[in-house]
Parts: structure tokens; sequence; C-alpha cells
């Protein structure tokens, strides 16, 4: 089933550059309830004053839902076309590489704050 998502995806690149534009929002989604407070489900994720488990794991799968829509924009330029030849499809290369610049920025400043709050433990980082 998920073979032929994938293929599908190969043989229509508006389709595959939306999916890979779409990846984001759950991050936004997430930022938005984090960052607005938006209850009952800020109380979800961060029950406590402090970081909780929950967000320790929603953080990496949102993050890794970029490179996930990255892959799935590039689908159909990594496929071959009939005659051997490649098409390319530049917004679907544009949008790939605008997912990995996002996901490399948000993974190098937020894992520097996990490590200056959570594991150095410095007062007032927040």
């Amino acid at each position: 089933m998920i073979n032929a998502a994938i293929r599908n995806l190969a043989a229509r690149p508006r389709a595959a550059a939306l999916t890979g534009l779409l990846s984001v929002l759950p991050l936004v989604t997430l930022n938005a309830i984090v960052a607005k407070r938006v209850e009952p489900f800020f109380s979800l994720i961060r029950p406590g004053a402090h970081t909780s488990l929950a967000e320790y794991v929603l953080l990496p799968t949102v993050l890794l839902l970029l490179p996930l829509g990255a892959f799935c924009a590039l689908r159909p330029v990594l496929q071959r076309a009939t005659g051997g030849k490649r098409s390319y499809f530049f917004v679907n290369g544009a949008i790939a590489a605008l997912l990995l610049a996002i996901f490399t920025a948000l993974s190098i400043a937020l894992g520097s704050e996990i490590y200056a709050c959570e594991i150095l433990r410095i007062p007032n980082c927040d």
C-alpha cells in the first residue's frame, strides 16, 4: 500500500510538492499550541512546568517529517522516465531544499537549546 502511494507521488509532481509542503503543518501546529498555550492540548504536551517526555517524543517526530516531506517532494525527480531520462521539476527541488534547510536549522537550534537548558541546567536559559 505504501509502495503504491510512493509510486503515485512519483507520477504526479504537483501532488508530491503539495505532500512535501504539508509535512510542515504538524510542526507549525504544535509550535502554535505551545507558544499560545492552547488548552487542552498544551496540558497534554507539557503537564508540568518543565519540558515533559511527551515533548521529547513529539519534537523529533515532527522534525523527522521535514526530511520525509523533502523525499516525497523529490520523488518525481528521482524517478526515471520511460526513455531512461530524468525529468527535473524545479518547484519540487526548491521545496525539498527548503524543507532540508528548515530541518537543519531547527535541529541545530533546538539541539543546542535542549543541551543548554536540560543537560547543562543553565539558569534562566528559556
